[in-house]
């Protein structure tokens, strides 16, 4: 590839990561990012106070949770969003109360922890703009990370231009990296400078002489990249490792003791005020205390740890978890794996460029074990923790991409890795669009409650995904709302799920939308989709219904009952579970497979075997008789307690039916089934085919 072709790719890499990052800026709902608020109130408070805040031990200011981190990031950055008027934060800024992150007994799994409002729409004014423009001031320092990725593969492999362009490509298209270079957030700004760090580190092993031309670089870029992230401090060791390298080559004490003076000097010029500082008020350089005040401790075991590797290394490509699918997380690891076939192949061909790639590879370790250092203290299981390392970690994956595969599926990973970058900001914003209907067209497909009015709003209809489910199992209950006039503010809804005879399934207790969209937002005309997620607390067999209450405050606004939305499974029967088995049938629909009695409570069990559908609701009657056949007791009543009626049976079930009836001083049970509407019997059948009387089965006593 010659040069300028190879200049040409490059800035076409760069800039599609640029338009990547800018999509994923514009698309991005405000705050959603980790920690964005509290990047964005650190940089606020410096723009306005010009001045590093000083973090008390006790009573610490919520909006300055960020103010532990190393400066620079946001130092850059506040005089961009001085000039505007950012008072309108933090009053904008409405929390999800709903959201486990900010109430932790919340059950809710809406992915937003902030409600968002029409105030974050284009035109952007006061601190909605300026979020956005610190948006776009972190894009580049994402990109010249990218730039920095393929100057470290031409310095690892000088005379292999496509090996640099893929390192560059695996960075730039880096779903997470992207995403991360793309909102307020310091982490971007670490990864370049660590990048670039890295890439003076290698350079620096390979001159000769008491002071190279990169040493002073090396030392300022290391200084500003410990003022970007406490992180960032592991480039400390692998500078020395770089020196080691340098004076094992060359035996000269001297200049190693030189060139270690002047760039640990200038680490320190330019980086320990920072540190010193810390020290001086917090007694800790590092503020550590003052950090983990904010972030929490925690302690977990070595199997906990080894866990949460799998989620450092999904969360490493992915920004959100679930949003791509299992295999592409397969995918990504088989070519890790493969990468690292292909790496230890280079090794041992003893490859010219050993040590440079001895020092990427040592970066990378490095990051990882202060990361799990990291994670033994702090709930931090997040792969772009090791983003300082990016640069490394591309160059390792092409390296052993390009020794083991063919050059051909480069490309094909390279399209794929573009495709999940695509993808990715469509699908987040997807996550956080609010739950809105075009028309009510789009309820049509819900069972009607028939235009339930509530005052301000009028409930469409109700759906229940799945619609089969059994206990232990969570559905889905959606309802639809139409929204009349504005409605008060306190406007919340108890959602229930019954069966038909009466048992409480499970429960909400809640505002409606309330976790992305509440009712003081709602607007007249606009088609609220409601989802409440309701454990099913009960066994089956059973048919359920929604009911709905509608309160403002505590007062009742009213009342509405679904028909049977949901069927309920039940324990599976067994045939040889049935102590007295049976062949009656009864109007070849169903069979009395056979029956069990009870003392204690006094009961009958009839096993009913389900051969055709129903289209009607039928009885049981269950009729005692004494000796001289006279009726002394019954227990007539639809099936199942009510909560199964036979219209709603399956072919191929069977069903238990336990029946409370006195079992005292009894000869003979009559057992049948008859309809409801006009107390006709279905005919019975014994398995000889003959007709019983009465249409009623006889069952004698014990």
């Amino acid at each position: 590839m010659t040069p300028s072709r190879t200049r040409w790719v490059l800035v076409a890499i760069v800039a599609s990561f640029c338009v990547l990052g800018v999509i994923n800026s514009i698309v991005l709902p405000l705050f959603e990012a980790p920690d964005e608020i509290w990047h964005f109130s650190f940089i606020r408070v410096l723009a306005a106070d010009r001045a590093l805040p000083v973090q008390p031990a006790e009573g610490k200011d919520m909006w300055l949770r960020e103010a532990g981190q190393p400066p620079l990031y946001y130092i850059l950055a506040a005089p961009f969003i001085a000039p505007l008027d950012t008072s309108d934060f933090p009053a904008f800024a409405r929390f999800n109360v709903a959201h486990p992150a900010v109430t932790a007994t919340s059950e809710s799994n809406a992915p937003n922890v902030f409600i968002h409002t029409g105030r974050e729409a284009f035109p952007y004014r006061g601190a909605v703009l300026a979020v956005h423009l610190l948006r776009l001031l972190t894009i580049p320092w994402g990109a010249a990370t990218v730039v920095g990725a393929y100057l470290l593969a031409r310095e690892v492999a000088p005379n292999r231009p496509g090996l640099a362009l893929t390192a560059a490509a695996i960075t730039a298209f880096n779903p997470h990296f992207v995403y991360i270079s793309s909102v307020v957030n310091n982490d971007a700004t670490t990864a370049c400078l660590c990048t670039f760090g890295l890439w003076l580190a290698i350079r620096l092993d390979r001159e000769t002489g008491f002071f190279p031309k990169n040493l002073v670089s090396s030392g300022i870029i290391l200084g500003l990249a410990l003022l970007s992230k406490v992180s960032a401090l592991a480039l400390l060791p692998l500078a020395a490792l770089a020196l080691l390298l340098s004076w094992w080559r060359e035996r000269d004490t001297r200049a190693l003791l030189g060139r270690g003076a002047i760039i640990f000097g200038l680490v320190a010029l330019i980086g320990g005020w920072w540190y010193g500082r810390n020290w001086a008020l917090y007694g800790d350089p590092l503020a550590w205390n003052v950090w983990l005040a904010d972030i929490g401790v925690q302690h977990i075991t070595l199997l906990e740890l080894i866990r949460q590797f799998g989620h450092v290394g999904t969360s490493y490509w992915s920004p959100y978890d679930g949003l791509f699918p299992a295999p592409v997380f397969w995918a990504l690891g088989l070519l890790s794996l493969a990468a690292i076939v292909g790496w230890l192949r280079t090794i041992a061909r003893r490859d010219a460029h050993a040590e440079g790639l001895l020092l990427a590879g040592a970066w990378f370790v490095l990051l990882f074990a202060s990361l799990v250092r990291y994670m033994t203290t702090t709930p931090s299981a997040e792969g772009r923790l090791l983003f300082p390392g990016v640069a490394a970690f591309s160059l390792l994956l092409a390296l052993g991409w390009e020794a083991v595969a063919p050059r051909r599926w480069m490309g094909v990973i390279i399209a794929g890795l573009l495709a999940l970058a695509v993808f990715s900001p469509f699908a987040i914003a997807s996550r956080y669009a609010l739950p809105l209907l075009d028309s009510a067209d789009g309820a049509a497909g819900a069972t009607s409650f028939g235009d339930v009015d509530f005052g301000a709003v009028r409930l469409l209809g109700a759906e229940v995904e799945p619609d089969e489910a059994q206990i232990g199992d969570t559905v889905a209950v959606t309802l639809y709302w139409e929204t009349l006039s504005p409605p008060p503010a306190d406007l919340r809804t108890v959602v229930r799920l019954w069966t038909l005879g009466g048992r409480l399934m499970g429960q909400r207790d809640t505002t409606p939308a309330g976790d992305g969209y509440p009712p003081d937002l709602w607007r007249a005309g606009d088609i609220v989709r409601d989802v409440y997620r309701l454990p099913v607390e009960e066994s089956g067999p059973a048919m359920c219904r929604v009911t709905v209450d509608v309160l403002a405050g505590e007062e009742l606004l009213g009342a509405a009952s679904s028909p049977p939305l949901l069927k309920l499974a039940g324990p599976l029967v067994a045939a040889d579970e049935i102590a007295h088995p049976l062949a009656y049938t009864l109007g070849d629909r169903v069979e009395l497979a056979g029956y069990d009695l009870s003392t204690e409570p006094p009961a009958v069990t009839l096993y009913w075997r389900v051969l055709a559908e129903m289209d009607e609701d039928y009885t049981v009657f269950v009729h005692l008789l004494d000796k001289d056949g006279a009726l002394i007791g019954q227990g007539d009543g639809p099936p199942l307690s009510g909560d199964y009626p036979t219209s709603y049976w399956s072919p191929g079930e069977l069903l238990a039916d336990a029946r409370v009836v006195p079992l005292e001083s009894w000869d003979c049970l009559l057992v049948g089934l008859y309809r409801t509407t006009d107390g006709a019997r279905l005919p019975v059948r014994a398995s000889t085919g003959e007709r019983v009387t009465d249409d009623a089965i006889a069952i004698y006593g014990w």
